[in-house]
């Protein structure tokens, strides 16, 4: 999932215009996130926006920290994302429209040259709504991972299961599941499912040929298709307290539909958040 960028880039929105201070009080949206440069992945410092469509005027900015890092409150209804930095060309998004008590949790791609060829990817999404039916809350609350199990599709684990390991890391627990290969539990780029058909013994083994690994967080793509990033790579560093269950689908015949991209015919990671 990701957002559409607009055609036209953000110069247009005036820097000149006065930014309109965001009252402290009550239940506002959130937006927080990285902004990053396209061709590297790598974080990158700059201003992030939310803009009225209608006069094209910043409602509320921020500017990142040495990490890319920002984040931003404002009142319900329809904006856009605008994000820019000094010697790129500067980004606006589709209108986004949110309600009171949303949680957006975002990755900026911004580049040199041209627009981005990556979308705004979507990390976490939390929106206000009406309390569910109790035989509803655990499908909601997990994204489907129980309905999975039962249905034996990959392979899920839990906090029942981190706590029989000593793993404190998902990459540290991650060396534990049969056919991924994880060369360094520190970095998710270093892992790759095995396609051998072999016992789960010697499925680990270095010498196994290896595939390349998609990466989801709460349903959202993580990794940037073709290239390692950073930010992708750190995942492999969530302490398991953070985490309320873990995926691993090893190739395309396991794969639901929901994480079928094409060009993750070998496999793919699924996190799923503590909120």
């Amino acid at each position: 999932m990701g957002f559409e960028f607009r055609t036209r880039t953000a110069t247009a929105v005036a820097f000149a215009c006065t930014v309109f201070a965001v009252s402290s009080a009550g239940a506002q949206a959130v937006v927080r996130g990285f902004l990053y440069d396209d061709a590297t992945g790598r974080p990158i410092p700059g201003t992030v926006m939310l803009v009225d469509p209608a006069s094209d005027a910043p409602v509320v900015h921020a500017s990142t920290d040495s990490s890319g890092q920002f984040q931003l409150q404002a009142r319900a209804g329809a904006y856009q994302l605008a994000a820019v930095h000094p010697g790129y060309k500067s980004v606006l998004s589709a209108l986004i429209h949110f309600q009171d008590g949303e949680r957006l949790t975002i990755r900026i791609p911004i580049a040199e040259s041209s627009d981005p060829q990556n979308k705004i990817g979507v990390l976490e999404h939390i929106r206000p709504s009406a309390p569910v039916k109790a035989s509803e809350s655990r499908a909601v609350a997990d994204g489907g991972v129980s309905s999975r199990k039962l249905a034996a599709v990959g392979l899920q684990y839990s906090h029942a299961d981190f706590d029989k390991s000593s793993a404190q890391s998902l990459g540290d627990f991650l060396q534990s599941v049969p056919g991924l290969r994880v060369v360094d539990p520190r970095s998710a780029s270093s892992m790759a499912m095995t396609r051998t058909g072999a016992s789960p013994s010697s499925v680990l083994s270095r010498n196994a040929n290896a595939c390349h690994v998609g990466w989801f967080v709460d349903g959202h793509r993580m990794d940037l298709p073709g290239r390692a990033d950073p930010m992708t790579d750190g995942l492999a560093s969530l302490s398991l307290d953070a985490v309320e269950a873990v995926e691993v689908f090893r190739g395309l015949s396991e794969t639901p539909a929901q994480f079928a991209d094409p060009d993750l015919r070998c496999g793919v990671v699924a996190v799923w958040m503590r909120h």
